[in-house]
């Protein structure tokens, strides 16, 4: 967290300022293209930190995207849209795996299975 007084006269941008240029719009419109919102609870920060991700890298690989969102956590678990919603706003090919093909993860988590 940084304190607000530690800002000075940066400028900082809310998620109402996101969709304002360019790269914030497309995320937003890949996040609406896949349907990635359930509850909308964790939405905020994952379009912010999704941004963030792409203005620094901007053709980032799932281990970047992986990597990158680990701080945010969804809990309808949307992981899948939302890695393929930052791939769609990169501009690549914004497939979904299986999710059956990934490992199940109890709440503590250890692998289940």
């Amino acid at each position: 967290m940084t304190p607000i007084n530690s800002v000075g006269d940066a400028a900082i941008t809310t998620i109402e300022g996101v969709a304002m240029n360019e790269l914030g719009k497309r995320v937003a419109d890949a996040w609406t293209a896949l349907d990635v919102p359930q509850c909308g609870y964790c939405q905020a920060g994952q379009i912010m930190s999704a941004t963030a991700l792409l203005k620094q890298n901007p053709k980032p690989t799932p281990d970047d995207i992986d990597g990158w969102m680990s701080g945010n956590i969804c809990r309808c678990a949307t992981y899948l849209r939302i890695r393929a919603a930052i791939r769609k706003a990169a501009g690549l090919p914004a497939e979904m795996a299986d999710a059956s093909a990934l490992p199940a993860i109890g709440v503590s988590g250890e692998q289940l299975a």
